[in-house]
């Protein structure tokens, strides 16, 4: 018989020659290109291969036409959306995890990576202080993991409502009241659509001029919710990086006969892990259910999310680990960790390896560092703004974000003013911010993520947005 596992060397060094090119070009190469569709398509599209071709060449030639459509996302000065960048050791296990091609829903499948994730999910509990035993799953991101945690709430708070969903289905289910607060972000409405409560049953409850959720506010609507009720709070609004009060919500939800409290920390929850940082997370550990991304402030590949779940037998018992087939008894049998009873993912790729591979390398003091940068990095381009007359912040920066508008008037020209200014910077590809809205205004939102930002990155950036600025003034 013949093997040719020796064809993989030449084109894993072709890879890493360009990988590596790519990596160290960060620093300097524009964030955009402003390529259109159409360039993209003509470059990379054509007619389907009818022959072979050399793999070396695919690599070169896939790379070339690839570069004009990059977008450098895990570059210093990416600061839109909410998009960090990669610890290296964990870009390298990520490499790893692709070469190794192991299948890792049950133990027995891949018994190294099922001990590396479960190792991963115990060190990720201690890090943020949450409930120890609590479940740990790793999803494709916090899409996936908001969608886990929302039907391991729907599945618990109607079993307490004496309805099995997972037999009866949802056709004659008590209704679920779902309480949210005004900046509830799109992954949470997603997930209400996918798993059959609707968007119709949304309660919106205000928020303070800093977007956090006004705990008097949540009584009052909680006070109207009769039976199953989930309520979601949010650690980093996406707007203003603002954490709601999680010690007052879960005391109101406690009150309820039967609810639910979900807390998205798809940005934020890993301000848990620093001592300066954690005061505005207090509480946040009595949540029965938390989802956050890893390729966000914690600086995975993608794709890299986890849920978390207090009480491990409700996510196990809503993922339907009993559900198997015959040929995976014995496997479900075993005693050690199947990733699949905390996911809903069957066959997926080891995406806690990479979050193995932080951990080991930064350890919490690495890891601690680099979210109070972040936070340091963000004061800082938001005090140098401030300074600036017509550059308003709208929040307090209390975390990796914040919110700005440009321009002295009403809010149609702020709003127009802002739009251009941001659109020119990214046009200009030094830096990108990205729009977004707060409380009905166009801003400039400006994250900061990435380990490899620097103050430098920071000083030179806010040059720029003030240049951009004064320009698209002088031109309305």
């Amino acid at each position: 018989m013949s093997h040719h596992f020796k064809d993989y060397r030449p084109l894993l060094e072709r890879s890493l020659d360009h990988a590596a090119a790519y990596l160290e070009s960060l620093g300097e190469r524009p964030v955009d290109k402003e390529t259109t569709s159409q360039q993209l398509r003509e470059l990379i599209g054509g007619a389907l291969p009818s022959g072979a071709s050399e793999p070396e060449k695919v690599i070169d030639d896939m790379v070339n036409a690839l570069d004009a459509g990059l977008i450098a996302s895990g570059g210093p000065r990416f600061f839109g959306y909410a998009i960090g960048g990669t610890f290296p050791a964990s870009l390298a296990a990520d490499w790893l995890v692709s070469a190794w091609d192991q299948n890792v829903p049950y133990y027995v499948s891949s018994p190294a990576m099922a001990v590396a994730e479960e190792t991963a999910a115990e060190w990720m509990v201690e890090l943020l202080g949450l409930t120890e035993g609590a479940a740990v799953g790793f999803t494709s991101g916090a899409q996936e993991a908001i969608y886990t945690s929302l039907i391991t709430a729907r599945n618990s708070l109607l079993e307490k409502a004496d309805w099995d969903v997972a037999t009866k289905g949802l056709y004659g289910a008590p209704r679920i009241n779902v309480v949210v607060s005004d900046q509830i972000h799109s992954t949470i409405k997603r997930a209400l659509s996918m798993i059959g409560l609707g968007v119709d049953c949304i309660c919106k409850v205000p928020t303070d001029k800093n977007l956090r959720l006004i705990p008097s506010e949540l009584n009052r609507v909680l006070s109207d919710c009769n039976g199953p009720t989930l309520v979601c709070a949010q650690a980093g609004c996406i707007d203003s990086g603002a954490f709601d009060p999680f010690d007052e919500i879960a005391d109101a939800v406690a009150a309820h006969e039967n609810a639910w409290l979900h807390v998205d920390g798809a940005i934020g929850l890993w301000a848990a892990a620093s001592d300066s940082q954690k005061h505005l997370l207090k509480g946040i550990e009595r949540a029965d259910s938390i989802d956050t991304d890893g390729h966000k402030w914690f600086n995975m590949p993608y794709d890299c999310g986890m849920v978390i779940v207090k009480d491990p037998a409700k996510i196990t018992t809503a993922m339907g680990g009993s559900n198997m087939g015959d040929y995976l008894n014995d496997a479900m049998e075993k005693p050690d960790r199947n990733a699949i009873n905390f996911g809903i993912a069957a066959s997926r790729r080891a995406r806690g390896l990479p979050v193995y591979a932080a951990f080991k390398s930064l350890g919490k003091e690495g890891i601690v560092a680099h979210l109070d940068n972040c936070v340091a990095l963000a004061k800082r381009m938001a005090d140098k703004l401030a300074q600036v007359e017509g550059i308003t912040i709208l929040n307090d920066v209390v975390s990796n974000r914040f919110s700005a508008q440009f321009g002295i008037g009403d809010d149609e020209y702020r709003n127009e003013l802002t739009a251009r200014v941001v659109h020119r910077l990214q046009q200009e590809g030094f830096l990108y911010p990205s729009t977004s809205g707060y409380k009905g205004l166009k801003t400039m939102l400006f994250s900061v993520l990435n380990y490899h930002t620097s103050e430098e990155d920071i000083d030179q950036s806010a040059d720029k947005i003030i240049d951009a600025y004064n320009i698209e003034r002088a031109l309305m």
